[in-house]
């Protein structure tokens, strides 16, 4: 892309910032206008997410000078993390203390059998604030309600709310394989995805354009721009502080162009000797080496308890590599096809995450009915993003429903191209939705296929933000790309009900609890 055509987009993104903040402002206005009149006791908190249950107390507390978090010792790291963005946020300088009684004024987090499901919470407002629930996740989850609503207003109305969320996973995966992205970067985003009480970083790592890792096995394959492993390891520790787990991705055996670079030998090849650059070939037992080595280095790097494969985007024409028919019929029966060589490897994969103690995730578009004898185990979650097979393609045949796949034992994620996706070039930016797509006309249960799962095997949703053109946006403007569409996906996932019929009558709340504190 040239200088003139990036300084064009920049300057249409800068215009549709500001039509947005206009746009907003003028909502906010009529809204306050055409509201009900209502008194200050009766509002409930204005949140995002929006909470499932007010009920309205008598009296009010105020914020002020002297205001102390108060926990219990095994809350401490919440209570640390709740006072720091206290004073990032207001100003007013909180202590955080462990033990004691909280006094008129302060801010108490306690564990307690409150009957809520997980990351649900109870919070009462009265002479003192009171956050309790079950867990930690949960205490963490109404502090941030609590956060949302002083930076509305510094007196707040007596009364009780009971929150908790529908989906257990909720988040933002960012594409750092194709776009190295700045640990200052990224530690913003987790202080975003907090104060909207998302959970979940998928952390896509190695691409078509770069490998982000520290390796001392292979050394060779990594980019200039990584992540050394004690950078990683104090961003898991930071996200870990607001909630957040982080989920690696080191997508294997497509999209891996950096590494094979520097194994040629282990390209996938067609007879006539036409080579995929960044397909490794599932017929050479050197290929298995290669990423048995890297995943037992990398799986102790990360303390979650997922490891995600990738595992999309492999082979659209298995007969035109005849080797992995051969390397599956030695090694599966004598019926056994190419493709089984591309399940066979899901499960070989899965065995050294499960010897992990953690569980595989995989993107749906290879699990496609038929052609294979070799069934994939079911431990594994699918991110069911296309409703197509092998590279989202129409031609390659229907993918596998979210249903179906539920039916054969896996949990679901929902990882919708569309609403979900926001790519920064090329073909896949065509798909990009704005996020009144995601709020007006989407739900975490309906599939990009059009189809419905809702239940324990759909654990949820994310937004995914692929960097197929490295250069398109500044950090600052991905940054804002992401604001509103975490904020939507955060009311989608948690599940309370919708606070406003359309998105355009959301952004007023968006804008009124802001941005989460530095």
């Amino acid at each position: 892309m040239g200088d003139a055509v990036r300084f064009a987009r920049s300057a249409l993104w800068r215009a549709k910032v500001a039509r947005r903040g206009a746009l907003v402002a003028v909502l906010t206005t009529v809204g306050a206008l055409v509201s009900p009149v209502t008194a200050f006791a009766e509002q409930a908190p204005v949140t995002v997410p929006a909470i499932r249950q007010w009920t309205t107390g008598t009296g009010s507390y105020t914020f002020a000078p002297g205001a102390r978090v108060v926990a219990v010792p095994s809350l401490a790291g919440v209570a640390a993390t709740f006072a720091a963005d206290l004073r990032s946020l207001t100003g007013i300088p909180v202590e955080a203390v462990t033990g004691g009684e909280a006094r008129p004024g302060d801010l108490e987090l306690r564990l307690g059998d409150i009957s809520a499901p997980p990351e649900g919470y109870r919070l009462t407002v009265g002479r003192a604030v009171l956050v309790e629930a079950a867990s930690g996740d949960g205490v963490f989850a109404g502090t941030r309600t609590v956060l949302q609503w002083l930076r509305q207003r510094h007196t707040l109305p007596a009364g009780t709310a009971a929150d908790w969320p529908e989906y257990p996973e909720r988040g933002l995966m960012v594409d750092a394989g194709r776009r190295f992205l700045s640990l200052p970067w990224l530690r913003a985003r987790i202080r975003a995805m907090a104060y909207f009480k998302l959970n979940y970083l998928h952390f896509h790592l190695s691409d078509v354009e770069g490998f982000r890792l520290e390796s001392t096995s292979h050394p060779e394959i990594v980019s200039p721009q990584h992540y050394t492993k004690a950078e990683i390891t104090d961003l898991i520790a930071y996200a870990a502080r607001y909630h957040v787990q982080v989920v690696p991705e080191i997508d294997m055996p497509g999209h891996m162009t950096p590494i094979l670079a520097a194994h040629p030998g282990l390209r996938l090849s067609t007879p006539d000797g036409k080579t995929r650059d960044g397909f490794i070939d599932l017929g050479r037992p050197a290929s298995y080496d290669l990423m048995r080595e890297l995943l037992t280095e990398y799986l102790p790097l990360f303390p979650s308890r997922y490891w995600h494969i990738g595992a999309d985007e492999y082979v659209t024409d298995y007969d035109a590599y005849p080797q992995l028919a051969e390397y599956a019929r030695a090694h599966y029966g004598p019926d056994a096809t190419g493709k089984d060589a591309y399940h066979g490897f899901v499960n070989w994969a899965d065995d050294l995450v499960r010897a992990a103690g953690k569980t595989t995730r995989m993107w749906n578009d290879g699990l496609e009915p038929g052609g294979a004898t070799v069934t994939v185990h079911p431990d594994i979650v699918v991110e069911h993003w296309s409703a197509s097979g092998a590279f989202g393609l129409p031609w390659t045949g229907p993918a596998f429903t979210a249903r179906q796949l539920a039916e054969a034992g896996h949990r679901v994620a929902n990882a919708a191209f569309t609403p979900t996706y926001f790519t920064t070039g090329g073909a896949g930016s065509l798909f990009n939705a704005d996020p009144a797509a995601m709020y007006d006309r989407w739900n975490p249960g309906k599939f990009v296929d059009g189809t419905t799962l809702s239940g324990p095997a759909n654990l949820g949703s994310k937004v995914h933000l692929w960097c197929d053109d490295p250069k398109a946006y500044t950090e600052d403007q991905l940054g804002e790309i992401l604001h509103d569409r975490l904020a939507v996906l955060a009311q989608q996932t948690w599940g309370s009900a919708k606070p406003a019929a359309l998105y355009v009558v959301f952004l007023p709340r968006i804008a009124a609890v802001g941005t989460a504190p530095e």
